[in-house]
């Protein structure tokens, strides 16, 4: 089987875009994959974080992660910082990245722009952090959105340089981007993706939220001009809330194109909103019995932890055969 890997920061709280453009996904790869999935809370501090929020946000995002499907009998769930590997790898990529290279990264630019004084090294070096991440395990195929391509390119040319300079040691990754269902958008500003960050509270649909939430958030959606209930590319608001809608329902976009002919978009939405609270409610108690468990998620990380250590030292002790490192007696 193809080796996939995927790293997701425990910062923000994971909302229905995650879920429906990522999560979902990590599911339904377990039939057909092996499958790794690490809470990456190394790469979390590349920003200042409060250190007793980080630890709950981590453990929070493994009850997630366990609440949707991820099933640690066949697939590896464990946090970055438990496997040392990650960061010692990091630091041997780092002798074959360029300096320009880091430099040219969008995402680094695009804070550099906003806030230079505040750019720490592990912001700049970010991107060889994920490509020890990737790399480590040897993996063949990385679900990213398209905000991640270029950093998975960088680690893609990391691999082949190491490869070229000191022999084939890397499996060169590819990028897995799902085709359906990729991009969900703000409820709010239909023209920019549902984001973690706090700018559009009334956009997002946490995955957590309660249901009257939920309610109201889609009750209070942005609608588009006219009364056709269509997906096109005029009608972006009304082309996201179908798109919603029919993962949650299970229609096709067509199908229910044809069921509200002739509604009105307060039918759409009040039918809407109930199909999603319905949708997410075994999500939500698996949460909770999860979260209520401590010491079971606890021993799901460590098992994972050890697992992944398995693999990963494998990977580091050639690594460092092959830049000439001298081998501990």
């Amino acid at each position: 089987m193809a080796r996939v890997f995927s790293g997701v920061k425990p910062t923000g709280d994971v909302h229905l875009g995650n879920y429906i453009g990522a999560f979902r996904h990590f599911v339904t790869d377990q039939d057909e994959h092996d499958c790794i999935f690490c809470i990456v809370d190394l790469h979390a501090i590349t920003v200042p974080q409060d250190p007793e929020e980080l630890r709950k946000a981590s453990f929070a995002l493994a009850c997630i992660y366990l609440a949707v499907g991820v099933d640690p009998a066949r697939s590896t769930l464990f946090v970055q910082s438990h496997v040392h590997e990650h960061a010692e790898l990091a630091w041997v990529l780092g002798s074959v990245t360029m300096y320009g290279e880091l430099r040219r990264m969008t995402q680094f630019k695009d804070k550099m722009a906003k806030a230079e004084a505040s750019v720490t090294h592990g912001l700049f070096s970010y991107p060889v952090l994920m490509a020890a991440d990737i790399l480590l395990y040897q993996t063949d195929r990385v679900p990213v959105g398209e905000d991640q391509r270029q950093h998975l390119e960088l680690a893609r040319d990391i691999a082949q340089r190491f490869n070229g300079r000191y022999g084939e040691t890397f499996v060169v990754p590819q990028a897995a981007i799902p085709k359906v269902g990729a991009r969900i958008m703000d409820l709010q500003n239909p023209e920019a993706k549902m984001s973690k960050s706090e700018d559009s509270p009334q956009g997002t649909i946490d995955l957590l939220d309660p249901p009257d939430a939920i309610r109201k958030k889609i009750k209070t959606a942005v609608t588009d001009s006219g009364k056709e209930i269509v997906a096109r590319e005029d009608k972006p608001a009304i082309t996201n809330l179908l798109s919603i809608y029919s993962v949650a329902s299970g229609k096709t976009i067509a199908e229910l194109e044809a069921q509200y002919a002739g509604k009105g978009y307060g039918d759409l939405k009040k039918n809407l909103a109930d199909a999603l609270v319905a949708y997410l409610a075994p999500i939500q108690e698996r949460y909770e019995k999860f979260a209520s468990d401590p010491a079971e998620v606890a021993k799901i990380l460590e098992t994972g932890a050890a697992k992944a250590q398995g693999m990963a030292s494998k990977t580091l002790a050639t690594v460092y055969d092959r830049v000439g490192f001298l081998p501990r007696a």
